[in-house]
Order: C-alpha cells, then sequence, then structure tokens
C-alpha cells in the first residue's frame, strides 16, 4: 500500500506548497516546480500506481478466498 499512497502523498504536499506560493512556487527562485517533476517522477519509477494497487488488489482478493 506504501507504494501506492506515498508518493501521492508527496506530490500532493508539493502542490499544496505551489498554491501557497502563488506564482513564485512555478519560478527558479524556489525548488517547488522541481520538487513537483521529482515527485511525480517518483510515481512512475517503481512502477505506475494502477500496477501497484492491481498488485495490492489482487492479493486481498486470495486473502479473502480462503
Amino acid at each position: 500500500m506504501i507504494k501506492v499512497v506515498a508518493p501521492q502523498m508527496v506530490q500532493r504536499v508539493v502542490d499544496r506548497a505551489m498554491q501557497a506560493h502563488g506564482a513564485m512556487g512555478l519560478s527558479g527562485d524556489r525548488p517547488l516546480a522541481q520538487f513537483f517533476s521529482l515527485a511525480r517522477i517518483l510515481r512512475l519509477a517503481d512502477g505506475p500506481d494502477e500496477v501497484h494497487a492491481a498488485a495490492l488488489g489482487k492479493m486481498e482478493i486470495k486473502k479473502n478466498q480462503r
């Protein structure tokens, strides 16, 4: 579950920080735009969220079939 939730949470936190900083959040004066890009890459690097969610769903189905 953590492989799905953690990258989404990181991206959500950075997005909220960018919102709080307004246009300054997109500028090169703050690292937020880079953090947002890295957070998105993190969501894809270890496998897309959907792949992890599907694997988690399969494990739950097998667990509940016993």
